[in-house]
């Protein structure tokens, strides 16, 4: 049967997990998906197991999956647990799920079904040719795993298919400066896979173009932000898709250098780049989302911004300058419905650090040291020991961006690894 008009439900069927188990364990269990309108689902039948992650209590996995490639999940790779890396026991290791006899030893493809009265549905956003099966990877936990497990899968494009919470940016406009590597481009990734319509900007065409396919957004605009004008045009383009919901600010730059060397123009070079731009983006989005009478605005600043790095002194008073400016705009505007917020990044495993003549090498010409020594150096100047991997800032960004931090405004939000030692 196929239904070329209307999304299909995606059905579950399935009893809840034994909570009781201490260890963390693996379970595949397969989803009926069929066509809307069908009289019914066809019988369980396990394909394999996927990397989707299910935490315990949550009733329904969200799984954005082209189900013309079904044939591809039997290969996907293990999940992987940080903090310890503790394993997933096999199939044969898990002893019970409730409402399911079978025997231990017994492969986990072969359970028959999942018997439960409860019935969960989703929307597939794809016409289906006939009936079938998605298999479905469940982490299941005690609670003190629960509360330090962080699940993730190796291969990067597998990461797309791992959301364990529905942001609410399905279909919002959403504009993010500087997104052709680095931080940028992770936010426009997962805001893209959250189903929002990304803009993404930058000053190289070509790249710009790579960076959209890359992250699956809408749509691309290059210009120099730092030029009058530019981060208007840059709205307006995005003004074509729809009214702007969402505008994040992380277009910057970076460099070593000692205060008594910087030049004046250094110091407006840096300024226009990391703070008139975003002054110029905010107030071009500012006049629509006050008509519509909501809209969020991220500002990427830095942990230099709370305590300035004596080695970047003009790129460590724009991002204070950042972090005022998230406060003043959302003080004005808040009553309008529009909230804005600053993320402050610790230094991360981007090419402003990582690229030949980046941070690293610039700052081991200045101090004699190799390029490795600085960057353990770095990394251990951290609480948790590490640089960030940009999702992981992207991550605090798509937050900030969503319904799920609605209540949140004029927060200067430290994602640096406990780096600067404040409480505020």
């Amino acid at each position: 049967m196929r239904d070329d008009e209307h999304p299909a439900p995606l059905v579950c069927v399935g009893d809840p997990v034994d909570r009781s188990q201490d260890a963390l364990a693996h379970l595949s269990v397969g989803l009926a998906v069929v066509p809307a309108g069908a009289a019914g689902a066809p019988a369980q039948k396990s394909l394999g197991e996927t990397n989707l992650g299910l935490l315990p209590g949550q009733t329904l996995p969200r799984a954005d999956v082209d189900l013309s490639q079904l044939g591809e999940l039997d290969d996907l790779v293990s999940l992987r647990v940080r903090h310890g890396f503790r394993r997933f026991p096999s199939a044969a290791e898990i002893a019970r799920v409730d409402g399911v006899e079978r025997d231990v030893g017994k492969p986990l493809g072969q359970v028959g079904r999942l018997r439960s009265a409860t019935i969960g549905q989703r929307p597939v956003g794809m016409p289906l040719p006939a009936p079938g099966v998605v298999p479905v990877g469940l982490a299941v936990a005690g609670e003190e795993q629960r509360r330090h497990a962080n699940i993730l899968p190796f291969a990067e494009e597998r990461r797309r298919l791992l959301q364990l919470m529905d942001l609410g940016l399905r279909d919002r406009v959403c504009v993010v400066t500087g997104s052709t590597g680095g931080i940028g481009h992770a936010t426009a990734r997962i805001l893209a896979a959250e189903g929002a319509r990304v803009i993404v900007n930058g000053r190289d065409p070509e790249r710009v173009e790579k960076a959209r396919e890359e992250a699956g957004a809408a749509m691309g605009v290059a210009g120099d932000l730092s030029k009058p004008g530019a981060a208007e045009e840059l709205i307006a383009a995005a003004a074509e898709l729809g009214p702007v919901e969402c505008l994040v600010n992380n277009v910057g730059i970076a460099y070593q250098v000692s205060f008594d060397e910087l030049t004046d123009e250094q110091w407006d070079e840096m300024w226009q780049v990391n703070v008139m731009s975003f002054v110029r983006a905010i107030r071009a989005a500012l006049l629509p989302m006050r008509e519509r009478g909501s809209g969020v605005i991220v500002n990427v600043s830095s942990t230099a911004g709370k305590r300035p790095s004596t080695g970047m002194p003009n790129y460590s008073v724009t991002k204070a300058a950042v972090l005022s400016l998230s406060r003043l705009v959302a003080d004005l505007y808040a009553k309008d419905g529009i909230r804005c917020n600053a993320v402050a990044p610790g230094p991360t495993g981007t090419g402003a650090w990582l690229d030949d003549g980046g941070l690293a090498d610039q700052q081991a010409r200045r101090t004699g040291k190799s390029r490795d020594e600085v960057l353990e150096s770095v990394g251990a100047g951290r609480p948790l020991g590490r640089l960030a991997e940009p999702e992981e800032i992207a991550a605090v960004i798509a937050f900030l961006c969503s319904e799920r931090s609605s209540y949140v405004t004029g927060a200067a939000w430290s994602a640096d690894g406990g780096t600067v030692p404040i409480i505020i």
